[in-house]
């Protein structure tokens, strides 16, 4: 694989969009899914990738219609869960026909061998990893947010935040937010290692031990699978603010293009028909859903084997918010716009109800209805927002 810089990327996608000869990238955004996905949509998008589809579970096939399926950070189990043992399955002859599998943080630990339910309907990498122990002392953070209890065996966190990682021959800071580090990748092209610390590293084991299970250890490799590719990152190199690991996800993209034989063309016009011009109501209703999320702050809730709060269900709506700005500038259109609206209302009323309920298996399970309400009307909104971009960037030429 060839590191593009970003610059690089963005004149060959722009280029791309326009000839009809855009990567196709599905973004899975359904349960079991964390606020990281938006991390990911800022990346794509500030490397000119605007053919972004995003997709629930049931979207999920043999013949999933994208050159790129990202899923990237949340919970394991829970993705695996959601999905089902036959769409996973679907979702592996999807890969040998062609497609290429991007999974960061939870995503890359999806296809890794494991002989527990329901992880063992996807076995297609055989990476062994540093971050697992089959018992628990004093040395570790063991806390609900840092380690998981896998069979008779934990996966541990041993640091968090940013890392010193060498990509190909390059360095460059990116965070680790409970990753997967591989020691042995047998059937894999290794792309990625950790090579050091910083100064905002977080140890949750004491450092010698985390320098065992982390700093030399693999962060990136890459597998041919039948006719497709698989790329597992650790690291989340589509957090925000980082250009490098932004650029390591769109070489990744470009690097498979060559091979892909899904060439179309994009429509100027069919995509958009039909969608309204941005109402001032959904504005409001946005605006007022990001204050209502701010009045959460100091309150936490347990969804399946994450720690949530208020910040990381605000990154939804702060995604939706920076672009409703853009929506002079682009003619930025929403199809079935008033039930978006109520999608959104619904979201207050949910973040209301929690702030009364304030955790508890009540509070939790509202929170649970909160994240998949705040998940699905940002994805709806999200692919609104990208056709009425493609449309305008066409249209402009």
């Amino acid at each position: 694989m060839k590191l593009l810089s970003a610059k690089e990327c963005i004149e060959r996608n722009l280029r791309g969009l326009i000839d009809g000869k855009s990567s196709r990238i599905a973004i899975y955004t359904g349960d079991g899914a964390s606020h990281s996905w938006i991390w990911l949509v800022d990346s794509l998008e500030n490397l000119g990738y605007y053919n972004l589809k995003f997709i629930q579970k049931e979207d999920i096939c043999s013949d999933i219609p994208a050159d790129v399926l990202f899923i990237s950070g949340g919970d394991t189990f829970g993705l695996a869960n959601a999905i089902g043992s036959t769409r996973l399955r679907s979702l592996e002859e999807w890969i040998v026909r062609g497609g290429q599998y991007i999974g960061i943080c939870a995503g890359a630990y999806l296809p890794l061998h494991s002989s527990l339910e329901p992880l063992n309907h996807f076995n297609l990498v055989k990476g062994r990893i540093t971050n697992l122990t089959s018992s628990l002392d004093s040395r570790f953070c063991n806390g609900e947010r840092f380690v998981t209890k896998y069979g008779c065996s934990y996966v541990f966190q041993p640091v968090r935040g940013p890392l010193v990682v060498e990509c190909l021959g390059t360095e460059f800071t990116a965070p680790l937010y409970g990753g997967p580090c591989w020691y042995d990748v047998s059937d894999a092209e290794v792309l990625a290692y950790y090579r050091s610390f910083t100064e905002k590293t977080i140890f949750l084991v004491p450092e010698e031990m985390a320098s065992q299970i982390v700093i030399d250890k693999i962060a990136a490799l890459r597998k041919s699978y039948g006719r497709g590719t698989l790329y597992l990152f650790g690291p989340h190199f589509e957090y925000p603010g980082n250009p490098m690991g932004a650029s390591v996800i769109g070489s990744a993209i470009n690097n498979e293009e060559e091979f892909r034989n899904h060439r179309y063309s994009l429509s100027q016009n069919i995509e958009v028909a039909g969608m309204q011009p941005i109402s001032r109501e959904l504005r409001s209703v946005v605006s007022s859903a990001r204050l209502m999320c701010l009045g959460m702050g100091g309150m936490e809730w347990r969804i399946g084997r994450k720690i949530w709060d208020n910040e990381r269900f605000g990154y939804f709506l702060d995604g939706v918010w920076k672009r409703l700005r853009k929506a002079t500038e682009i003619d930025l259109r929403i199809e079935q716009q008033n039930k978006l609206i109520e999608r959104f209302k619904e979201c207050i009323s949910l973040m209301r109800q929690m702030r009364i309920e304030r955790g508890g298996t009540q509070g939790m399970m509202t929170a649970e209805q909160l994240l998949r309400a705040l998940s699905s009307s940002s994805a709806q909104f999200f692919n609104c927002y990208f056709a009425s971009l493609r449309h305008h960037l066409i249209k402009k030429g």
